[in-house]
């Protein structure tokens, strides 16, 4: 309990103790040198049942009804030398957070004043704002805004989320750190050109190329069908001694092994050249005979 407060409400329909949370924002009294007797304090709800009066601002204790004190004299708001003290609780409980006082002429007890929470404001007799005498209204306009509920400052503060900080994207970040590639060259094109086709481009400084396809067909086709053909005539040549040898062994056998001159047959490349050869019966590009 704060010893700054006496409660004088056993009797009264009111009869109940203030909040804790209005005993810590009224602590300022103390510091002030003043002292209260509360005379009307806390009461239930309408919903809970037993005696209560008047509005839902008392209900729980978050108001009382009070006289003020000050070496042991009881202060009077109607008293000039002590008006400024009732400004200086009324400035100093908004700043608290305490955000309703009633006080005046025809309202309560003389020199008593309503303090607590609930709906911010002042008023006076009939409880109405229009009739808070003006150094009431003065005192609590003037007043700083009163501050926020210490509790509900760290609760608030404890469920607020932190704040994402910045990410940098895993592509972005890599993007931005990677050094410039070197660009692949471009593919050049198949060339159908052979050694001869290129050799003419190089003398005559042409660009002569190849088509691929000549009277619509391949001309990898093409190429396959005069490499088969080149192929069989290679093997013809690289196969005449043994062809010959057989024709004179046949013709000797023929004449009782007398001593003639047989006939030589010598197949001729087709990639031997022509003016050395006198050819005969000449098949075109396979060779030729002769006797």
């Amino acid at each position: 309990m704060a010893n700054f407060i006496t409660y004088r409400n056993q009797g009264a329909t009111r009869n109940r103790p203030l909040d804790e949370e209005l005993v810590k924002r009224l602590a300022y009294l103390e510091k002030m040198g003043i002292t209260v007797e509360v005379f009307s304090g806390g009461q239930p709800t309408a919903e809970e049942g037993g005696p209560r009066t008047g509005s839902t601002r008392h209900d729980h204790g978050h108001s009382g009804d009070m006289f003020f004190y000050r070496d042991g004299r009881k202060l009077d708001w109607a008293n000039e030398q002590d008006r400024p003290v009732f400004e200086e609780i009324v400035r100093r409980g908004k700043e608290a957070g305490i955000t309703g006082f009633g006080a005046g002429p025809n309202y309560m007890q003389p020199g008593s004043m309503h303090v607590g929470m609930g709906n911010p404001g002042v008023w006076g007799a009939d409880g109405k704002g229009d009739n808070a005498p003006e150094w009431l209204r003065a005192a609590y306009n003037g007043a700083p805004s009163g501050k926020p509920d210490v509790v509900a400052e760290v609760v608030a503060a404890a469920n607020k989320p932190e704040p994402a900080s910045p990410q940098i994207p895993i592509l972005g970040q890599a993007q931005a750190n990677a050094q410039p590639q070197p660009q692949p060259k471009p593919e050049e094109p198949k060339s159908n050109n052979g050694i001869l086709v290129q050799a003419f481009n190089k003398l005559t400084g042409s660009n002569v190329q190849v088509p691929d396809k000549i009277f619509g067909a391949e001309i990898d086709d093409i190429n396959k069908g005069f490499a088969g053909l080149g192929d069989f005539a290679k093997t013809i040549t690289e196969n005449d001694q043994s062809i010959n040898n057989q024709i004179q062994a046949s013709a000797r056998a023929a004449s009782g092994n007398r001593n003639v001159t047989p006939v030589e047959l010598q197949m001729l490349s087709s990639y031997q050249p022509m003016s050395k050869k006198k050819r005969k019966g000449a098949l075109s590009g396979l060779g030729g005979y002769f006797v």
